[in-house]
Protein backbone atom coordinates (compact mmCIF):
# COMPACT_ATOMS: atom_id res chain seq x y z
CA UNK A 1 0.00 0.00 0.00
CA UNK A 2 1.45 3.62 -0.88
CA UNK A 3 2.36 6.08 1.68
CA UNK A 4 -0.13 6.88 4.23
CA UNK A 5 -1.56 10.43 3.55
CA UNK A 6 -2.07 13.26 6.03
CA UNK A 7 -5.33 15.27 7.07
CA UNK A 8 -5.66 18.79 8.00
CA UNK A 9 -6.22 19.43 11.99
CA UNK A 10 -7.80 23.11 12.58
CA UNK A 11 -8.20 24.36 15.86
CA UNK A 12 -11.46 26.64 15.54
CA UNK A 13 -11.60 27.21 12.23
CA UNK A 14 -13.50 30.19 10.95
CA UNK A 15 -16.51 29.44 8.70
CA UNK A 16 -15.45 31.70 5.53
CA UNK A 17 -11.58 29.82 5.83
CA UNK A 18 -13.60 26.48 6.38
CA UNK A 19 -15.68 27.31 3.29
CA UNK A 20 -13.16 28.60 1.02
CA UNK A 21 -10.04 25.83 1.93
CA UNK A 22 -12.25 22.95 2.65
CA UNK A 23 -15.97 23.23 1.30
CA UNK A 24 -15.26 24.66 -2.04
CA UNK A 25 -12.22 21.99 -2.80
CA UNK A 26 -14.03 18.87 -1.06
CA UNK A 27 -11.41 18.49 0.98
CA UNK A 28 -11.55 16.66 4.37
CA UNK A 29 -10.58 18.68 7.34
CA UNK A 30 -10.63 17.79 11.50
CA UNK A 31 -11.63 20.73 13.46
CA UNK A 32 -11.16 20.98 16.91
CA UNK A 33 -12.47 22.76 19.31
CA UNK A 34 -15.45 22.87 16.55
CA UNK A 35 -18.67 22.53 19.18
CA UNK A 36 -17.16 23.90 22.70
CA UNK A 37 -20.90 24.98 23.46
CA UNK A 38 -22.64 21.85 23.44
CA UNK A 39 -23.65 20.79 26.40
CA UNK A 40 -23.56 17.16 25.29
CA UNK A 41 -19.33 17.33 26.10
CA UNK A 42 -19.81 16.65 29.72
CA UNK A 43 -23.45 15.19 29.74
CA UNK A 44 -23.57 12.09 26.81
CA UNK A 45 -22.20 9.30 28.46
CA UNK A 46 -22.92 5.48 28.64
CA UNK A 47 -24.58 6.02 31.69
CA UNK A 48 -26.57 9.48 31.18
CA UNK A 49 -28.03 7.12 27.88
CA UNK A 50 -28.76 4.45 30.36
CA UNK A 51 -30.52 6.20 33.15
CA UNK A 52 -31.98 8.77 31.34
CA UNK A 53 -33.21 6.91 27.99
CA UNK A 54 -32.43 3.35 28.93
CA UNK A 55 -36.22 1.85 28.27
CA UNK A 56 -36.08 3.48 24.87
CA UNK A 57 -36.22 0.89 22.03
CA UNK A 58 -33.26 1.32 19.25
CA UNK A 59 -32.75 -1.13 16.27
CA UNK A 60 -29.20 -1.98 16.40
CA UNK A 61 -27.45 -5.06 13.72
CA UNK A 62 -31.52 -5.38 12.39
CA UNK A 63 -32.84 -6.57 15.82
CA UNK A 64 -35.05 -4.06 18.48
CA UNK A 65 -33.41 -3.77 21.64
CA UNK A 66 -33.63 -1.76 24.76
CA UNK A 67 -31.53 1.15 24.24
CA UNK A 68 -29.77 0.35 28.32
CA UNK A 69 -29.16 -3.48 27.87
CA UNK A 70 -27.91 -2.21 24.28
CA UNK A 71 -25.18 0.36 26.45
CA UNK A 72 -24.37 -2.93 29.49
CA UNK A 73 -22.69 -4.62 26.12
CA UNK A 74 -21.44 -1.39 24.85
CA UNK A 75 -19.43 -1.04 27.99
CA UNK A 76 -18.42 -4.11 28.33
CA UNK A 77 -16.92 -4.83 24.63
CA UNK A 78 -13.24 -5.91 23.83
CA UNK A 79 -11.54 -5.70 20.31
CA UNK A 80 -11.68 -9.17 20.55
CA UNK A 81 -15.37 -9.71 21.13
CA UNK A 82 -16.76 -6.40 20.31
CA UNK A 83 -20.63 -5.41 20.09
CA UNK A 84 -22.93 -4.04 16.82
CA UNK A 85 -22.77 -0.64 16.11
CA UNK A 86 -25.59 1.75 16.67
CA UNK A 87 -25.77 3.71 13.59
CA UNK A 88 -28.44 5.94 12.11
CA UNK A 89 -30.71 6.19 15.03
CA UNK A 90 -32.16 9.56 14.60
CA UNK A 91 -31.59 11.78 17.50
CA UNK A 92 -35.07 13.65 17.01
CA UNK A 93 -36.76 10.48 17.05
CA UNK A 94 -35.08 9.06 20.38
CA UNK A 95 -35.98 12.14 22.29
CA UNK A 96 -36.26 15.59 20.77
CA UNK A 97 -34.63 17.36 23.79
CA UNK A 98 -31.73 16.16 23.23
CA UNK A 99 -30.95 18.67 20.56
CA UNK A 100 -30.92 20.92 23.14
CA UNK A 101 -27.42 19.32 24.04
CA UNK A 102 -26.26 20.15 20.94
CA UNK A 103 -26.71 23.65 20.65
CA UNK A 104 -25.70 26.26 18.57
CA UNK A 105 -25.35 23.58 15.83
CA UNK A 106 -22.32 23.57 14.51
CA UNK A 107 -21.89 25.67 11.89
CA UNK A 108 -19.62 23.63 9.68
CA UNK A 109 -22.66 21.65 8.69
CA UNK A 110 -25.09 24.71 7.63
CA UNK A 111 -26.95 25.98 5.98
CA UNK A 112 -28.45 22.48 4.85
CA UNK A 113 -30.45 22.64 2.22
CA UNK A 114 -32.00 19.08 2.26
CA UNK A 115 -34.73 19.46 4.59
CA UNK A 116 -37.83 20.98 3.14
CA UNK A 117 -41.00 20.44 0.88
CA UNK A 118 -40.51 18.29 -2.45
CA UNK A 119 -43.81 17.31 -5.03
CA UNK A 120 -42.97 13.58 -5.15
CA UNK A 121 -43.52 11.63 -1.31
CA UNK A 122 -40.74 9.37 -2.72
CA UNK A 123 -38.49 12.18 -3.00
CA UNK A 124 -39.90 14.35 -0.24
CA UNK A 125 -39.02 11.52 2.27
CA UNK A 126 -35.88 10.94 0.63
CA UNK A 127 -34.34 14.17 0.94
CA UNK A 128 -35.99 14.84 4.73
CA UNK A 129 -34.18 11.28 5.76
CA UNK A 130 -31.14 12.29 4.74
CA UNK A 131 -31.15 15.83 6.46
CA UNK A 132 -31.27 14.25 9.67
CA UNK A 133 -28.91 14.54 12.45
CA UNK A 134 -27.94 11.06 13.68
CA UNK A 135 -26.62 9.31 16.87
CA UNK A 136 -23.58 6.40 16.66
CA UNK A 137 -22.48 4.55 19.21
CA UNK A 138 -20.23 1.68 20.03
CA UNK A 139 -17.46 -0.04 22.33
CA UNK A 140 -14.24 -1.04 21.46
CA UNK A 141 -13.51 -2.99 18.89
CA UNK A 142 -16.75 -2.16 16.78
CA UNK A 143 -16.33 -1.14 13.28
CA UNK A 144 -18.91 0.54 11.18
CA UNK A 145 -20.72 -2.52 9.33
CA UNK A 146 -22.11 -3.28 6.33
CA UNK A 147 -25.13 -4.87 6.16
CA UNK A 148 -25.94 -8.37 4.57
CA UNK A 149 -26.95 -7.30 0.81
CA UNK A 150 -24.52 -4.22 0.24
CA UNK A 151 -22.01 -5.93 -1.46
CA UNK A 152 -24.43 -7.31 -4.05
CA UNK A 153 -25.12 -5.56 -7.08
CA UNK A 154 -28.92 -5.28 -6.84
CA UNK A 155 -29.19 -3.87 -3.01
CA UNK A 156 -31.29 -0.92 -2.97
CA UNK A 157 -32.02 -0.37 0.59
CA UNK A 158 -31.46 -0.06 4.41
CA UNK A 159 -32.86 -3.40 5.94
CA UNK A 160 -30.99 -6.41 7.01
CA UNK A 161 -28.76 -7.36 9.84
CA UNK A 162 -25.31 -5.75 10.06
CA UNK A 163 -22.17 -8.46 9.36
CA UNK A 164 -20.08 -7.89 12.57
CA UNK A 165 -16.36 -6.96 12.34
CA UNK A 166 -17.07 -6.28 8.36
CA UNK A 167 -15.11 -2.73 7.66
CA UNK A 168 -17.11 -0.83 5.80
CA UNK A 169 -15.80 1.48 3.39
CA UNK A 170 -18.26 3.54 1.91
CA UNK A 171 -19.22 7.05 0.67
CA UNK A 172 -22.59 9.03 1.75
CA UNK A 173 -25.51 8.92 -0.99
CA UNK A 174 -26.99 11.73 -2.62
CA UNK A 175 -23.68 13.38 -3.69
CA UNK A 176 -23.98 14.91 0.26
CA UNK A 177 -20.92 15.39 2.52
CA UNK A 178 -21.12 14.67 6.32
CA UNK A 179 -20.29 16.39 9.60
CA UNK A 180 -18.99 13.70 11.61
CA UNK A 181 -18.87 15.04 15.82
CA UNK A 182 -17.51 13.08 18.45
CA UNK A 183 -18.88 13.85 21.64
CA UNK A 184 -17.55 10.63 23.96
CA UNK A 185 -14.60 8.25 23.84
CA UNK A 186 -12.08 7.94 20.65
CA UNK A 187 -12.27 6.68 16.91
CA UNK A 188 -10.36 5.89 14.60
CA UNK A 189 -10.82 7.13 10.91
CA UNK A 190 -9.47 5.69 7.51
CA UNK A 191 -10.28 7.56 4.23
CA UNK A 192 -9.52 7.65 0.87
CA UNK A 193 -9.91 10.13 -2.01
CA UNK A 194 -12.14 9.34 -5.00
CA UNK A 195 -8.77 9.32 -7.06
CA UNK A 196 -8.39 6.11 -5.08
CA UNK A 197 -11.66 4.60 -6.10
CA UNK A 198 -10.04 2.11 -8.96
CA UNK A 199 -8.13 0.03 -6.02
CA UNK A 200 -11.15 -0.13 -3.81
CA UNK A 201 -13.13 -2.85 -5.44
CA UNK A 202 -15.95 -0.72 -5.32
CA UNK A 203 -19.41 -1.95 -5.96
CA UNK A 204 -21.61 1.47 -5.78
CA UNK A 205 -21.41 3.20 -2.55
CA UNK A 206 -19.42 -0.05 -0.85
CA UNK A 207 -16.09 -1.33 -1.11
CA UNK A 208 -15.66 -5.21 -1.34
CA UNK A 209 -12.38 -4.78 0.88
CA UNK A 210 -13.43 -6.54 4.40
CA UNK A 211 -10.47 -5.65 6.29
CA UNK A 212 -8.64 -2.40 6.20
CA UNK A 213 -6.40 -4.00 9.22
CA UNK A 214 -5.53 -6.78 7.14
CA UNK A 215 -6.54 -6.62 3.57
CA UNK A 216 -6.21 -9.88 1.48
CA UNK A 217 -4.08 -9.03 -1.20
CA UNK A 218 -3.77 -11.73 -3.16
CA UNK A 219 -8.09 -11.05 -4.01
CA UNK A 220 -7.64 -7.20 -3.83
CA UNK A 221 -3.94 -6.76 -5.21
CA UNK A 222 -4.83 -3.32 -6.17
CA UNK A 223 -5.29 -2.02 -2.83
CA UNK A 224 -1.56 -1.65 -2.66
CA UNK A 225 -1.91 1.49 -4.91
CA UNK A 226 -4.10 3.33 -2.53
CA UNK A 227 -3.27 5.83 -0.13
CA UNK A 228 -5.43 5.70 3.00
CA UNK A 229 -5.39 8.36 5.32
CA UNK A 230 -5.31 7.18 9.08
CA UNK A 231 -6.27 9.38 12.09
CA UNK A 232 -8.01 9.78 15.31
CA UNK A 233 -10.91 11.59 16.09
CA UNK A 234 -11.51 12.79 20.08
CA UNK A 235 -14.02 14.50 21.78
CA UNK A 236 -15.15 17.66 20.61
CA UNK A 237 -13.86 17.24 17.30
CA UNK A 238 -15.30 17.46 14.01
CA UNK A 239 -14.39 15.58 10.63
CA UNK A 240 -16.01 16.78 7.05
CA UNK A 241 -15.58 14.26 4.92
CA UNK A 242 -16.20 15.92 1.58
CA UNK A 243 -18.36 14.33 -1.10
CA UNK A 244 -17.60 10.82 -2.74
CA UNK A 245 -14.53 10.17 -0.09
CA UNK A 246 -14.56 6.23 1.14
CA UNK A 247 -14.66 6.21 5.17
CA UNK A 248 -14.53 3.74 7.53
CA UNK A 249 -14.32 3.90 11.13
CA UNK A 250 -13.59 1.94 14.14
CA UNK A 251 -14.15 2.61 17.82
CA UNK A 252 -10.74 2.71 20.36
CA UNK A 253 -13.07 3.10 23.36
CA UNK A 254 -16.86 3.68 24.11
CA UNK A 255 -17.50 6.21 21.33
CA UNK A 256 -20.91 8.02 20.95
CA UNK A 257 -20.79 10.91 18.26
CA UNK A 258 -23.51 12.21 15.90
CA UNK A 259 -23.60 12.89 12.00
CA UNK A 260 -24.59 15.55 10.24
CA UNK A 261 -25.50 14.94 6.12
CA UNK A 262 -25.64 18.07 4.44
CA UNK A 263 -25.98 20.07 1.48
CA UNK A 264 -26.39 23.57 0.21
CA UNK A 265 -24.61 25.60 -2.92
CA UNK A 266 -20.96 24.31 -3.29
CA UNK A 267 -22.66 20.64 -3.49
CA UNK A 268 -26.58 21.16 -4.81
CA UNK A 269 -25.56 20.69 -8.66
CA UNK A 270 -24.41 17.22 -7.72
CA UNK A 271 -27.45 16.03 -5.71
CA UNK A 272 -29.59 17.40 -8.25
CA UNK A 273 -27.81 15.31 -10.71
CA UNK A 274 -27.81 12.58 -8.30
CA UNK A 275 -31.64 12.68 -7.15
CA UNK A 276 -32.74 13.41 -10.88
CA UNK A 277 -31.11 10.10 -11.66
CA UNK A 278 -32.72 8.03 -9.13
CA UNK A 279 -35.76 9.01 -9.19
CA UNK A 280 -36.26 9.71 -12.54
CA UNK A 281 -34.83 6.55 -14.18
CA UNK A 282 -35.44 5.80 -17.38
CA UNK A 283 -38.55 8.87 -17.38
CA UNK A 284 -36.67 11.93 -18.94
CA UNK A 285 -39.67 14.19 -18.35
CA UNK A 286 -39.49 13.29 -14.82
CA UNK A 287 -35.97 13.75 -14.46
CA UNK A 288 -36.40 16.67 -16.18
CA UNK A 289 -38.89 18.04 -13.82
CA UNK A 290 -36.68 17.37 -10.90
CA UNK A 291 -33.71 18.88 -11.78
CA UNK A 292 -36.13 22.15 -12.55
CA UNK A 293 -38.10 22.18 -9.38
CA UNK A 294 -34.77 21.46 -7.37
CA UNK A 295 -32.76 24.23 -9.33
CA UNK A 296 -35.60 26.63 -8.23
CA UNK A 297 -35.72 24.87 -5.04
CA UNK A 298 -31.75 25.68 -4.37
CA UNK A 299 -32.75 29.45 -5.62
CA UNK A 300 -35.08 30.12 -2.63
CA UNK A 301 -32.68 28.20 -0.14
CA UNK A 302 -29.73 30.70 -1.52
CA UNK A 303 -31.75 33.71 -0.06
CA UNK A 304 -32.70 32.34 3.27
CA UNK A 305 -29.11 32.79 5.00
CA UNK A 306 -26.13 30.73 6.58
CA UNK A 307 -27.92 29.30 9.46
CA UNK A 308 -30.87 27.78 7.28
CA UNK A 309 -31.47 24.00 8.80
CA UNK A 310 -30.12 24.84 12.56
CA UNK A 311 -33.75 25.42 13.98
CA UNK A 312 -35.45 22.59 12.42
CA UNK A 313 -32.52 20.26 12.72
CA UNK A 314 -34.53 18.59 15.50
CA UNK A 315 -38.40 18.87 14.15
CA UNK A 316 -40.43 17.16 12.42
CA UNK A 317 -39.96 18.18 8.83
CA UNK A 318 -43.63 19.55 8.78
CA UNK A 319 -42.27 22.13 10.66
CA UNK A 320 -40.83 23.79 8.07
CA UNK A 321 -44.13 25.32 6.87
CA UNK A 322 -45.14 23.16 3.94
CA UNK A 323 -47.71 25.87 2.48
CA UNK A 324 -45.52 28.44 2.56
CA UNK A 325 -42.14 26.52 1.28
CA UNK A 326 -44.58 25.31 -1.43
CA UNK A 327 -45.77 28.62 -2.55
CA UNK A 328 -41.80 29.83 -2.66
CA UNK A 329 -40.65 27.06 -4.61
CA UNK A 330 -43.86 27.01 -6.66
CA UNK A 331 -42.76 30.97 -7.32
CA UNK A 332 -39.36 30.12 -7.94
CA UNK A 333 -40.43 27.41 -10.77
CA UNK A 334 -42.39 29.54 -12.41
CA UNK A 335 -39.70 32.20 -12.80
CA UNK A 336 -37.25 29.70 -13.37
CA UNK A 337 -39.72 28.55 -16.77
CA UNK A 338 -40.85 31.95 -17.85
CA UNK A 339 -36.68 32.74 -17.79
CA UNK A 340 -35.81 30.39 -20.10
Amino acid sequence: MSTTGTIDRRDRLDYETFVQEYLLPAKPVVVTNAFPEWRALEKWTPEFFQKQHGDKTVLVAGEKVRLGDYIARVVAATPENPCPYLRETRVRELAPELGEDLSPFVKYALPNWLRGVYPHPGLHKHMNRASEVELFIGGRGTKLERRRGEHEAGYNGLGGALISGFADLHYDPTACPVLLCQIHGQKQFTIFAPSDTPYLYTKGRHSMIDSLDEPDLERFPLFKKATPIRFVQQPGEAVYVPPFWWHATKMLSVSIAIGSTFANGAHWPGVIEDVAREFGGDKPAVASFIRSFLKADGAVKARLGERLGADTHFKDPAYVGPARAAFGAARAVKRFFTST
